[in-house]
């Protein structure tokens, strides 16, 4: 009986995980809205995938709160529900700006719940080698299905920008399946009364959810600039731009699929790992023109995301106590979605500073701030190397 709830259980958290990105979707049609609205700058128009990050991270930041009020499995189905409000909305209504941000905001609230409370209901009913390994499988099908919901997007917005929110209906099945499969988990317990006050955070978790919102401040400049770039460079349509984010998805996912083997070689140091990567995927689409710089940046920038992704939840086990993970893990997710938030605000203001132009300018600061970020997560995860312990080994069956 208990394994036929942890196949339902498993079952449930990936078609969730498989609608916890579907705000990208938006990233190919950046173009086609400055077309639209040409009134707008593109900071504006930037913001119509902006504001699904806005409307994730108040959620995702006050989901350790949440789980003591209400319970995950109602939460998970808000999400679901809150996605396909949002994502369908514009198929109806989308003559101005401030619609798209209203339905984004909508969508992004939704996703703030998935992220969190999947890794949440992991950690809580799975351990040792399951728990890794579904850690990596929630990361493959979060990307690997983005990137089928990219693919398909570039031909559809050829056909017409609106057509990229028919996509928002796989939402419908996923919220039946949730409701079916998840569990009627009980309520976070709130301390005793009169217990030993704890620091939810340990100091090296806030230093690395520092580091988590300088790198997503960077990555982002990649789908927020690509269909600007490959339209000003006269690259192609949003097919191209499609396929390039559909390619940084499906590596990443490929990174969630060998993660056992990734991390017991490279351990604390998967976040250097994701810097170089995404330093150099910056660096190729900054100093080299064509389209096949385009997509061999999109695959650097893939790795990044998934070593980052993934690896970000491996630092936390291993830098915190077991009572200071889901805080932890809370706060890093939201961080890493206000890095994204602050993306557009940091690099534009950047690149005008030194004088840059459009994406490719972007681009180039994102490629220097990811070559300092490199230095420092190199001083930072030798320093935890040093200073976490390794887990014990596992001396009994995986979970």
């Amino acid at each position: 009986m208990q394994h036929k709830k942890n196949v339902a259980l498993i079952i449930a958290l990936l078609a969730l995980a498989s609608i916890s990105q579907s705000n990208n979707i938006a990233s190919v049609i950046m173009a086609d809205l400055v077309r639209a609205f040409p009134a707008a700058s593109p900071t504006a128009i930037q913001y119509v995938m902006q504001m699904g990050m806005i409307g994730a991270f108040p959620i995702s930041l006050s989901v350790g709160f949440l789980t003591r009020k209400f319970r995950i499995k109602s939460m998970l189905l808000t999400g679901a529900a809150c996605i396909v409000i949002g994502g369908t909305i514009p198929l109806f209504a989308h003559t101005q700006l401030a619609i798209l941000y209203v339905c984004a905001f909508i969508v992004g609230a939704g996703q703030g719940f998935m992220l969190p409370l999947i890794t949440t209901l992991i950690m809580r009913h799975f351990e040792g080698r399951r728990q890794h390994t579904l850690l990596g499988l929630n990361t493959t099908f979060s990307t690997g299905v983005s990137t089928l919901l990219l693919l398909v997007a570039g031909p559809l917005a050829v056909k017409g920008w609106v057509n990229i929110f028919y996509l928002y209906l796989m939402a419908v099945p996923v919220f039946l399946i949730a409701l079916l499969c998840l569990p009627n988990s009980e309520l976070t317990p709130p301390a005793p009364a009169g217990a030993a006050k704890k620091v939810p955070v340990p100091v090296k978790g806030w230093i690395q959810c520092v580091l988590v919102v300088l790198m997503f401040v960077c990555y982002v400049t990649f789908p927020l600039n690509v269909s600007l770039y490959v339209s000003a460079e006269h690259l192609g349509d949003a097919t191209v731009s499609g396929l390039a984010m559909s390619i940084t998805t499906v590596v990443g996912a490929g990174v969630g699929v060998i993660f056992q083997p990734l991390i017991r070689r490279v351990k604390l140091y998967v976040g250097t790992l994701a810097a170089f990567f995404g330093f150099a995927g910056m660096l190729a689409v900054t100093l080299f023109h064509g389209v096949t710089f385009v997509y061999l940046s999109a695959a650097l920038i893939g790795v990044f995301f998934g070593a980052q992704i993934i690896g970000g939840s491996y630092v936390v086990g291993r830098l915190c106590a077991p009572d200071q993970i889901a805080p932890t893990l809370s706060i890093s997710m939201s961080f890493m979605t206000l890095g994204v938030i602050l993306s557009p605000i940091l690099i534009n203001a950047l690149t005008a500073l030194w004088g840059g132009l459009g994406s490719k300018g972007a681009f180039t600061t994102s490629a220097a701030l990811f070559g300092i970020i490199l230095v420092l997560q190199i001083i930072w995860n030798t320093y935890l190397t040093k200073t976490c312990p390794e887990p014990a080994p596992e001396t009994g069956p995986a979970a």
